[in-house]
Parts: C-alpha cells; sequence; structure tokens
C-alpha cells in the first residue's frame, strides 16, 4: 500500500518538473546560517507553496548537506479528531518527486506504547506532513520517515518522552520536525503582533511558556483570531523532544505571512515561521525523558461523570444548602482518591480546595471538594447561584506523595510539590508551572513555601523542610 498524494496540484504543483523549479527557487533566494551547533528539530508552515513555501525552504536550507537517517514528522490533524498520536503504518509516501519510505521499526517502537495508535485513516487526506516531503527530498538523500498527528496539547510531554527514548536507544541519525503555520485569520497588524510575541516565545525555548503566551492571545478577543499556532501540540512536541536530547537553543530563522503572497489578503492573514532547535553544545547532557505511561488516568465517560457531579454537586448546595448524595456503579470511581477540584471563571482562578490523602472514594471526594471550592476557599467570597454558569471546573486526581532527598529530583512542569516543616505545610499542582512568573523552579518552591505554607521563601533548601512531590491526571469542562 502506498499513500497517493492528497493535495498535489492544490498545494504544490503535481507535475515534477514544475515542482523541482518552484522548490530549487525558493531554496536559491535562501541561505544557510551559523547556527554554532547541530540541529536537532525544526518548525516548518505547511500551507500551499505559493503562500509559506519561501519559509519552508529558509527551514530546509538549514539542514542541506546533513545526513539524516529518519525524519520524525509531527503535524496536527485538520480532518479528524486525534486522541493520543496517530501514527502512520501504511506503505511509502508518494510525491511526485517519487515515494519515500516509512521507518517501520522505529514506528513499531512507538507503537508499544499506548498513547501511540495506527490509524492510516487520519492521514490519508492530511496535508501538513505531505507538504513538507518535496523539500525533504530535495534536501536530503536516503532517508525514511516516522508520520505522526497529533491534536491534544496535554498528550505532548509524554509523547515527547517516548519519541526521545526511542531516538536514544536508536543508531540512527534522528530529524524532528514540527508542521505548523502561525496566526489563522486576522488583519495582518494583528497577525505580525501576535506572531512576533509567540516566536519571542518559541526563542526561549519553554514550552509552558508557549502554552501561557497561547492562552494570553486567544483571550484577548482579537478578531478573527482563531489560533497563534494550528500545530501547538506538534511544536510542543517537538520542544520538549528536542530538549530532552539535548538541544539548548532555539533559533528564529525566517517569518513571512500570507499577505506577502500575490493571492494575499491583507484583511484575512494567515503566519507562517522557520525555527531550528539547536544543540550548541557536543557535551550537553541528553536528559532521561521522564515517561509518564504507569500514572494514574480515568477513562473519558469516568471524567465526563465525576464533571457532572462536580457541577450538581455545587448547584444543590447553592439551592438548599444541603450536600447531595449521588450513587455510582462505575468501579473507578469506587476506588479511594486524592482530589483538588479547581474553580476557572473568565481564565482567572476562583477558587481551589483538596486533599492529598485518598480517604474516600473518588466520586465523594468531588461532591465534598467541588462545594469547598465553591464557598469555603478563604481567597474568594462564595461562588453564587447567578455566576455558577460562568464557572467552569477542572478536577485533578493524585498520584501517591513520593518523598524526595533533594530538589533536583523535580521535573518541572511535571512534578507537583508539597513542602512541610513542622505543622506548616503547602501544595502546588503541576498546573502552577505554567505561570510565567512560577515556570522555573526557584520561583515555585519559594512561592510555594512563602505562599501555601507560610514559611520563608528559601525554607525548601535550607533544610529542615520535606519535599514530596506528585503527578496529576487533569481534566476539564470544555469551554462553554
Amino acid at each position: 500500500m502506498t499513500r497517493a498524494p492528497a493535495v498535489a496540484g492544490q498545494f504544490y504543483p503535481s507535475d515534477k518538473k514544475e515542482l523541482t523549479k518552484i522548490i530549487d527557487e525558493f531554496l536559491s533566494k535562501t541561505k544557510k546560517q551559523n547556527l554554532n551547533g547541530k540541529i536537532i528539530g525544526l518548525i516548518s508552515p505547511h500551507a500551499g507553496y505559493v503562500f509559506s513555501g519561501q519559509t519552508a525552504a529558509w527551514s530546509y536550507k538549514q539542514i542541506e548537506g546533513e545526513k539524516v537517517d529518519t525524519v520524525i514528522l509531527i503535524g496536527s490533524s485538520h480532518n479528524y479528531p486525534v486522541k493520543g498520536a496517530a501514527l502512520w503504518t501504511g506503505g511509502n509516501f508518494s510525491t511526485p518527486l517519487g515515494e519515500v519510505e516509512i521507518d517501520e521499526q522505529f514506528t513499531k517502537e512507538l507503537l508499544l506504547s499506548k498513547i501511540f495508535q495506527s490509524n492510516n485513516n487520519v492521514h490519508t487526506p492530511e496535508h501538513s506532513l505531505e507538504v513538507q516531503l518535496p523539500f525533504l527530498q530535495k534536501i536530503l538523500k536516503n532517508f525514511q520517515i516516522v508520520a505522526i498527528l497529533i491534536n491534544e496539547e496535554q498528550s505532548y510531554k509524554n509523547a515527547a518522552g517516548i519519541i526521545a527514548k526511542t531516538i536514544s536507544t536508536s543508531k540512527k541519525s534522528v530529524l524532528l520536525v514540527a508542521s505548523t503555520d502561525m496566526t489563522h485569520y486576522p488583519t495582518k497588524k494583528n497577525a505580525e503582533l501576535v506572531d512576533k510575541d509567540i516566536l519571542k516565545t518559541i526563542e526561549r525555548f519553554n514550552p509552558s511558556d508557549l502554552i501561557q503566551a497561547d492562552g494570553k492571545w486567544l483571550s484577548k478577543g482579537i478578531t478573527e483570531l482563531h489560533c497563534t499556532l494550528c500545530g501547538l501540540p506538534a511544536v510542543l512536541t517537538v520542544m520538549e523532544t528536542s530538549k530532552i536530547l539535548g538541544a539548548d537553543k532555539s533559533a528564529i530563522i525566517n517569518y513571512s505571512n500570507s499577505a506577502g503572497s500575490p493571492y494575499g489578503d491583507e484583511g484575512r492573514v494567515v503566519g507562517y515561521g522557520a525555527v531550528a532547535f539547536v544543540k550548541t553544545s557536543p557535551k550537553s547532557e541528553v536528559r532521561s525523558p521522564k515517561l509518564e505511561e504507569k500514572e494514574f488516568a480515568l477513562v473519558k465517560e469516568s471524567q465526563k461523570e465525576l464533571l457532572t457531579i462536580a457541577r450538581n454537586s455545587i448547584d444543590v448546595y447553592l439551592t438548599t444548602g444541603k450536600i447531595p448524595k449521588f450513587t455510582t456503579t462505575n468501579p473507578e470511581l469506587l476506588n479511594n482518591g486524592a482530589v483538588f477540584v479547581t474553580l476557572e471563571k473568565n481564565h482567572n482562578l476562583r477558587g481551589c480546595i483538596g486533599t492529598t490523602e485518598a480517604r474516600m472514594p473518588i466520586y465523594e471526594a468531588v461532591t465534598q471538594l467541588a462545594i469547598a471550592a465553591a464557598v469555603e476557599d478563604h481567597r474568594f467570597p462564595p461562588v453564587t447561584k447567578n455566576e455558577l454558569k460562568d464557572i467552569k471546573i477542572e478536577i485533578s486526581v493524585l498520584s501517591p506523595l513520593k518523598k524526595i532527598s533533594s530538589s533536583d529530583e523535580i521535573v518541572e512542569g511535571k512534578h507537583g510539590v508539597v513542602v512541610r516543616k513542622g505543622f506548616r505545610s503547602g501544595l502546588f499542582l503541576p498546573q502552577v508551572w505554567e505561570h510565567p512568573e512560577l515556570s522555573k523552579k526557584v520561583a515555585f518552591l519559594s512561592e510555594l513555601c512563602r505562599q501555601k505554607a507560610g514559611l520563608e521563601p528559601d525554607a525548601w533548601k535550607k533544610g529542615g523542610a520535606d519535599l514530596y512531590t506528585f503527578t496529576v491526571f487533569a481534566f476539564e469542562e470544555e469551554q462553554k
């Protein structure tokens, strides 16, 4: 089975000579930058070549002359939803320039993980990976590909850890490519404003910062701003994987937008960026990927049931002043669990209460803690009946606490942390890392000691304070 081109003749020429000519012209207008290191990953756009081909050429020019055995292409699915990460497991990919082989061994190894699934149907009509191939065919020789589509931001860390581990145990030279366009579809002025900030954030090379920046811009109400990066989960995955593999620099190579094309419209613009993730020192250590394969999780049906219980519990309590009683036959929810319930209103915290000890069945804990978050969080006035419709509920189920001997064991962005000293204690959920001012370990732990435990900010490093880590399985209501 060979995957036939889905968008040849639409996104790029279907004639081999014409396609060769246009790519050669794009490449002739670029030059290889002095990046002072080895490129681990790239970002390249995936629009029609008349719009984004020149910027894509800037990306691929940077690997000209390099030996690459396998290119891991990661993009978003524009046609179908994707749970986890979808792998192409059919035959070769075909373009007007010839066929590109799939790295079957690498693909099979990824499929050993539950987050990766074989799903050829979502790949068949998809353009985001296909449009990268002619550039790769012109730049590289004798390479294979792994084709991955990922649509969920929450999947990126687990996927990155597994990809990095598989790369580290192989003897192949591997390149990562994130396929994404940038802003859709504001005016040229607004597109350039948002894209400039997003590229600066990417340059800081912190996935959590990028998630924060994306949320910030999407909450500003900019007319017709549908997204900042349509392939955000792919970009996060490539960023995180590159960091695990020792990349320590993010270099912006080129930027353009559709307004610069003869076919462009300044009133409705899409942005395009070319970025390289670079390992500048051969001595940079490869981080051991922190996989989350065995961490606690709940199936979708259980998540929906708990979110319904949480909302109904608050609603009944605000109406009657009484705590309702629920029953369930769902075996997952009958297990004891440590739970936090977080309330948000207009993207701002409105209440958060939880426990670090699994003392009761999860469904009962959610009932009590949802009500407590609504009316007992001393930082906020009680939630009113009228504002409940504007509240979004998130539930976090905690893993058992693990006492650690050093803060070095804390993984930024992954671990929640508890600090205890004497009768004082405090807890930060892993979601707190997403706050831009608390995304670094020193700031995170100092604020945890000060704000949540009432300790000196440096109590965590002075000795005498115990540190515990945990992970969470978090899920939330869909945005209304």
